[in-house]
C-alpha cells in the first residue's frame, strides 16, 4: 500500500523547500556583496598607491608669463592619484624670477597641491605645503636685507609669490631677532607681516675694539 502525502506533510515539505531557496538566495547575495567590497577595496588601494615616482629629480616651474621663477629639487617625488597631490622628500626650492629678490626654501617634506578643476573643491592656485624643519632665506641685495625664517610649516603660493603660515616662526635679520605666531611674507613687495604673539629683540652692538696706548 503506497503512503499518501497528507496536507500537513505537504505544507512541511513546502516550508523546507522555501527555506532552502531563501538560504541559497541569501548566500548568493552575501557573496555578491563580498566580491563588490573586495573589488572596491582593490580600486581604493590602487588609487591610494603612487602611480609614478621620480628619484633625484630637477624641476623648473614656469610662471604664467612664461618666465622660469622656481627651481625645485629633491630626493624623491611621488604622485598620489587619489588626492592628485605630489609629495617631495627633502625639497629645495629656489626662486630666480627677474625683478624680484631670490628666495631659498628647504624642508623635510613638501606636499604640492596643483591647480585643478577636477578636484572637489576646485583648486584655483598651486600650493606648496612645506613640513618639518622648514627654513626660508632671502639674501641681502641692493634693495633688500638678509632674512631667515624658521618654522615647522610654511605655505608657498607660487603664483602670488607669497609665503605664509599660522604656526610659530623665528625670524632673523641683520639687527633683529623676532618670534611670532603666524606670518605673511610677500616677496614681490618685500612686505613681512607678523600676526600674533610678536616678540622682537634688538641685537646688541658689539663694542669697538680697544686700542692700546703707545
Amino acid at each position: 500500500m503506497k503512503p499518501q502525502m497528507t496536507i500537513d506533510r505537504f505544507r512541511i515539505w513546502l516550508a523546507v523547500i522555501l527555506l532552502g531557496v531563501i538560504t541559497m538566495g541569501t548566500i548568493w547575495v552575501m557573496e555578491v556583496i563580498r566580491r563588490h567590497a573586495d573589488d572596491e577595496q582593490s580600486r581604493t588601494s590602487a588609487r591610494s598607491a603612487p602611480d609614478y615616482y621620480v628619484e633625484k629629480f630637477n624641476f623648473i616651474r614656469l610662471s604664467n608669463n612664461g618666465k622660469a621663477n622656481y627651481h625645485i629639487t629633491g630626493d624623491s617625488l611621488v604622485h598620489l592619484p587619489r588626492t592628485d597631490n605630489i609629495e617631495i622628500k627633502h625639497p629645495q626650492i629656489n626662486s630666480f624670477d627677474q625683478g624680484r629678490p631670490p628666495l631659498h626654501l628647504r624642508a623635510e617634506l613638501a606636499v604640492v597641491s596643483q591647480k585643478s578643476s577636477l578636484t572637489t573643491p576646485k583648486r584655483e592656485h598651486d600650493e606648496v605645503h612645506l613640513h618639518d624643519n622648514v627654513s626660508m632665506e632671502r639674501p641681502e641685495g641692493l634693495s633688500s636685507q638678509f632674512v631667515r625664517v624658521e618654522s615647522d610649516y610654511l605655505l608657498l603660493l607660487p603664483d602670488e609669490d607669497i609665503v605664509k603660515t599660522d604656526k610659530p616662526v623665528s625670524i632673523t635679520t641683520g639687527k633683529l631677532h623676532s618670534t611670532a605666531t603666524g606670518m605673511i611674507a610677500n616677496n614681490s613687495t618685500q612686505g613681512l607681516e607678523l600676526l600674533s604673539k610678536v616678540y622682537i629683540q634688538l641685537k646688541k652692538r658689539e663694542p669697538a675694539p680697544k686700542t692700546g696706548n703707545k
